[in-house]
């Protein structure tokens, strides 16, 4: 398959991932989660493709994850949960959603993802006392960073644009190797690990969020904050 875009990190194709995708190491995707929020919102991410990486980060709604999980015969080794402070609850006919899931298959590096402790924190003590790092200290299992633009679409690029700064702690997290993701939406995926070095292929069924992506990995600087 021809690419869309290509940079020397980077790659895009327009095309649907259930009839190609190409080789890689890693997934780390937001697939539609199939709830019909959009025309194209439409649940495709199932156990056989999940099952073709070893290591692999998807977003979800827990209900869908756990679906995608028992469809797999398989358990995630990690769970997060990203709680946007900014974003409101989304509607539901239960309680108001404040929160997304990240089911994380394969074992990763935790100590690639680190806090800053608070100030008076006991945790200092604690640290020092044992031999630890007073100041860092591993992130934990809940996630704070903010959405892109605060509510659902408004100021976004792609209606479930997903921040940066959550793709590269999970690319930061993840073995070496490319990083494929087959529901690049408008690339935070791809922006994310090209900040990083790191080599990223992205696939994208509606030309419109191609276009978005290449023009993000295009204007991208080449370890930026890395």
């Amino acid at each position: 398959m021809t690419p869309y875009y290509a940079d020397d990190l980077v790659t895009i194709y327009h095309g649907d991932c259930r009839e190609w995708m190409p080789d890689a190491d890693v997934i780390v995707t937001d697939p539609p989660y199939g709830t019909g929020a959009y025309a194209s919102d439409v649940a495709v991410l199932d156990g056989a493709m999940l099952n073709r990486w070893a290591h692999a980060a998807v977003f979800g709604w827990p209900e869908k994850l756990v679906t995608l999980c028992r469809d797999a015969d398989r358990s995630p080794d990690e769970w997060v949960v990203w709680w946007p402070t900014n974003k409101p609850g989304a509607r539901t006919t239960g309680l108001s959603r404040e929160s997304e899931h990240i089911a994380i298959f394969g074992k990763v590096n935790g100590a690639a993802i680190m806090r800053k402790r608070s100030p008076n924190a006991a945790g200092r003590i604690i640290a020092t006392l044992r031999g630890n790092d007073p100041e860092w200290a591993r992130d934990g299992d809940v996630w704070r960073d903010p959405s892109p633009a605060v509510g659902f679409i408004a100021g976004r690029l792609h209606p479930n644009e997903k921040p940066v700064s959550i793709m590269r702690k999970l690319a930061l997290m993840m073995p070496p190797g490319t990083i494929l993701d087959p529901f690049m939406g408008s690339g935070s995926t791809l922006v994310a690990a090209k900040s990083l070095g790191r080599r990223a292929i992205g696939i994208e069924i509606e030309e419109r969020w191609c276009e978005k992506a290449a023009r993000r990995c295009s204007q991208e600087v080449l370890g930026l904050g890395a």
